[in-house]
């Protein structure tokens, strides 16, 4: 019992800190590249080259791809 209300509140604090990441890309790019490291996760990703232009398109669809994918997953979740 113990082991799948951990489970399911790990879970639930991935899929919140997803989400959250996601949406600020989508939103702004440039305010997500301010955000501290350990929160963005981004990797190779550098504000000179993903900030502006195409490369704010990309970090935009992926934060658009990373919700669509969470949605996904909450769906499926709940009514599978």
């Amino acid at each position: 019992m113990w082991r799948t209300i951990l489970g399911s509140l790990c879970a639930a604090v991935v899929v919140l800190a997803v989400s959250a990441n996601a949406l600020c890309m989508l939103v702004s790019p440039q305010a997500w590249f301010r955000l501290p490291g350990w929160i963005r996760l981004n990797g190779s990703l550098t504000e000179k080259r993903y900030g502006s232009g195409w490369g704010a398109v990309q970090v935009r669809l992926l934060g658009a791809s990373l919700l669509t994918v969470m949605a996904w997953l909450i769906y499926r979740a709940m009514f599978r």
